[in-house]
């Protein structure tokens, strides 16, 4: 063969490789860039920024563009590169192997073979892919156009692939899979916050902050608020200088006003409208302090509450149950406690829900709720029945009124109760039984 021909195939081999690599690089970068970093980026008028913008809204089109580039890269390098580089690497091996030509070639072919996989693999496929994930946003401006205009001349073979593979998928029964379908559930969402947090992209505090967002919508207002038993009312029926010193030896800034019993509950009552009332030296009537107050089922979404309560500037709502009954008391603060943590002002008291009494020993709080636990100790209640605190899990699996000194074992703990409130277990000693895992401190 002409050896300018051999050239030029060597070069050609060579162009192969980088063109795999161009569309190895493409695929990456635009599936790893943000388009919020686009955005930026096109408003500040950015070179090429808008434009790659637009891929990234048609993602699976130009994801095809990129799969056929490469797949017809690495055919066409199998096709004309082992080839190419035989021509040069058989040279020695027909001087020393001169009698034996067959040999000579099929030594020649092998390293060939070997040399064009590792051109294909490294340059074509991993150094790339590590160019793409390190520098995606320059990455990202730079093959826009190209790519652009590739898939813009060989737009019929993109859409006729898409459609064979289409009809390949329907005709076995699966729906094809968007590659742009980029959502993840809350835990994808919850492993990446953990992720980037080892990672030291956010601090602890922001972690919390976003795993608690995550779990938001699906937490209902049976599971924070205060229950019937723990609210601290006005009585209709009560002195005014009754409800006074309730006020004065509580240190909340409102409370229910009820007639009768907490079934019948009129309203809420503001200390700051108590505190008007007496500067103003007006009469001393609750009744006509009384504002309006939510009503909505143990079942609602706290995230529907808290945008109820915005529209109608409501921030307190009464949780019933599903017979018209009071089931307990949750506030705009209860909610927003949900995500940030708890808001503690110059009145609250510090509880602690968990404390440890030595290294399988534990007290708990009876209105912890289960799911505190399970994180913590790594653990899965069975058969809870619907209980969200320890206190009421316990209830359950005593089966009668719990009285101190009770003790109870299930598959985690052995139970001791400490001290009741009424009907309400308040503290629980608990013992730690599993060594499958140990509690996150």
């Amino acid at each position: 063969m002409d050896p300018y021909s051999s050239v030029l195939m060597l070069i050609v081999a060579l162009f192969l490789v980088f063109l795999n690599a161009f569309f190895v690089v493409s695929e990456f970068a635009i599936v790893k860039i943000r388009k919020s970093k686009l955005e930026e980026l096109a408003k500040n008028g950015v070179k090429n920024a808008s434009l790659a913008l637009r891929m990234t809204h048609s993602l699976d089109t130009y994801l095809s563009a990129t799969q056929l580039g490469i797949t017809f890269a690495s055919l066409a390098l199998g096709w004309v590169g082992e080839s190419a580089f035989v021509k040069f690497i058989i040279i020695p091996f027909d001087y020393f192997l001169a009698s034996s030509p067959f040999l000579a070639h099929s030594i020649a072919s092998i390293i060939a073979f070997i040399f064009v996989t590792l051109l294909h693999v490294v340059l074509g496929e991993l150094v790339p892919k590590s160019i793409a994930i390190a520098k995606t946003e320059s990455v990202v401006l730079l093959i826009a156009k190209p790519l652009y205009t590739f898939c813009i001349i060989f737009s019929f073979f993109i859409r006729l692939f898409d459609m064979l593979a289409a009809f390949c998928l329907k005709f076995i029964g699966i729906a094809p899979a968007r590659e742009s379908e980029a959502a993840h559930s809350d835990e994808e969402l919850k492993i990446i916050v953990g992720e980037s947090l080892k990672g030291g992209y956010i601090d602890s505090i922001e972690g919390e902050i976003i795993k608690n967002a995550v779990d938001f919508s699906d937490t209902l207002a049976k599971e924070i608020m205060t229950p019937r038993k723990d609210m601290i009312c006005l009585n209709a029926k009560d002195e005014y200088e009754q409800n006074i010193n309730i006020v004065l030896q509580t240190n909340h800034t409102r409370y229910p006003y009820y007639e009768d019993s907490k079934d019948n509950i009129l309203g809420m009552i503001y200390i700051r409208d108590l505190f008007e009332n007496a500067i103003k030296g007006s009469e001393r009537n609750l009744a006509k302090l009384v504002r309006n107050m939510l009503i909505v089922p143990e079942t609602a979404h706290i995230s529907e509450i808290l945008a109820t309560m915005n529209k109608q500037q409501i921030h307190t709502a009464l949780v019933v149950d599903e017979y018209g009954g009071t089931s307990g008391l949750l506030t705009m603060e209860d909610i927003i406690e949900e995500i940030i943590g708890d808001i503690s002002d110059e009145h609250d008291l510090k509880n602690e829900d968990i404390r440890q009494l030595d290294t399988k020993t534990y007290e708990f709080n009876g209105k912890l709720d289960l799911e505190s636990i399970e994180e913590k100790f790594g653990i899965t209640f069975s058969n809870t029945n619907d209980h969200i605190t320890i206190g009421g899990y316990v209830f359950g699996l005593l089966g009668r009124l719990p009285v101190i000194k009770d003790k109870i074992c299930d598959e985690h703990f052995e139970f001791e109760v400490l001290e009741m409130d009424g009907a309400r277990i308040k503290k629980l000693k608990a013992i730690y039984m599993s060594n499958k895992s140990q509690p996150k401190a």
